[in-house]
């Protein structure tokens, strides 16, 4: 596995933190900021060697969600564009 950077990565937790309650006030993302919390150390494993702040990093990764699930919502529908 990777390395992680504590101050970095608490800079990563602190950010979902605030988009988490902010989520769950809205009532919407909650299961991208969950499906993202999953998949944030792969993709800060990935990113070392990248100059990108930690809510860019965030972001980054909730797009990976939301693009995971354009797909199989495409593919549910037969793979149409709608």
């Amino acid at each position: 596995m990777g390395r992680t950077i504590p101050s970095y990565t608490a800079s990563i937790d602190s950010f979902i933190s605030v988009l988490e309650r902010i989520s769950k006030r809205t009532g919407s993302l909650e299961e991208v900021i969950e499906e993202t919390k999953r998949r944030i150390r792969y993709f800060q494993n990935e990113s070392y060697d990248e100059d990108i702040d930690p809510q860019t990093l965030v972001i980054l990764t909730m797009i990976s969600v939301i693009e995971d699930e354009c797909k199989r919502n495409g593919k549910a529908q037969g793979g149409r564009n709608q």
